[in-house]
């Protein structure tokens, strides 16, 4: 992977690249970062800085977890976040690259407090106290109590909750409320037509429809079925084959065999000879 120095000097780093690697480097050197049209890193220096940028969401003191909405955390620290960033790789200049980075940020800061609550947040068998007192290390106490008071408030479970009595309320049918739930689990984790489990992030800016898209297209052109039905042609095919391939092999084996009999014996046949023959040329033209 290529990076530079300060004065614009390009270097190679073979092997990989941790986070810890990119806190390290000095100098003014910066890694080297591909995008694509939809902002997103890409290749081995995309990898590199989606790793990094995970790292940092799940440091406290550059990214503070204490605040409910990552839009609501200060804009000096989104500002810090993204001069540090670009102080470690070398990214485009613009808003909309700014803008794309604390996006990421956000979601593997949304994804660091997901990771908290399924690891720490086990009411039904611990106290509130012991949860407070299991303080995970990089966490200030502080923090990590206002965390875990957001947890046992109303708050952390209201998205669900509004959507279902939203479904209810508008309901023209006595569909059971439990049917409700469940359309309602879907939605929220799950496409439309209920297929695809939704990705957690698509990267640097790209929205869903972007991807999607593509299947609708292809699917709106007749494509993507007939890419289905010669994919099942195939498999029909190369199962035959393999099925055939096998029977080849067999036969030549025997053949072969009793081809290797006969020498040790001293009574080779003309028909034994032609037997193994036939085998060859067959199994060669296959």
């Amino acid at each position: 992977m290529r990076y530079t120095d300060a004065e614009g000097k390009v270097e190679v780093w073979s092997g990989s690249i941790q986070p810890h690697d990119v806190w390290l480097i000095k100098g003014g050197f910066r890694f080297e970062v591909c995008f694509n049209r939809y902002y997103q890193p890409i290749r081995k220096g995309g990898a590199v800085l989606v790793k990094f940028v995970a790292d940092i969401a799940k440091k406290a003191e550059l990214c503070p977890i204490g605040v409910v909405n990552w839009r609501n955390v200060n804009k000096q620290v989104q500002a810090d976040i993204v001069e540090l960033i670009r102080g470690k790789f070398i990214i485009p200049d613009g808003k909309i690259y700014n803008d794309a980075i604390l996006k990421h940020v956000g979601k593997h800061r949304r994804q660091w407090k997901f990771e908290l609550k399924a690891r720490y947040f086990n009411p039904t068998v611990r106290t509130r106290q012991q949860i407070e007192n299991d303080n995970p290390g990089g966490i200030v106490r502080g923090t990590w109590l206002e965390l875990v008071k957001y947890w046992y408030s109303g708050q952390s479970k209201d998205m669900a909750k509004s959507k279902i009595d939203a479904s209810v309320a508008s309901s023209s049918s006595s569909k059971p409320r439990i049917e409700v739930e469940d359309e309602v689990f879907n939605e929220l984790m799950y496409d439309k037509d209920n297929s695809n489990q939704k990705p957690v992030g698509y990267g640097f800016g790209v929205k869903r429809s972007d991807v999607m898209g593509v299947h609708a297209l292809l699917r709106k052109k007749g494509i993507a079925s007939e890419m289905n039905n010669d994919n099942n042609d195939l498999k029909v095919k190369f199962a035959r084959h393999k099925k055939e391939t096998a029977n080849l092999i067999m036969r030549l084996s025997s053949s072969v065999s009793d081809l290797l009999t006969a020498v040790q014996s001293g009574h080779v046949s003309p028909e034994t000879l032609a037997a193994t023959n036939s085998a060859l040329r067959t199994i060669t033209a296959q």
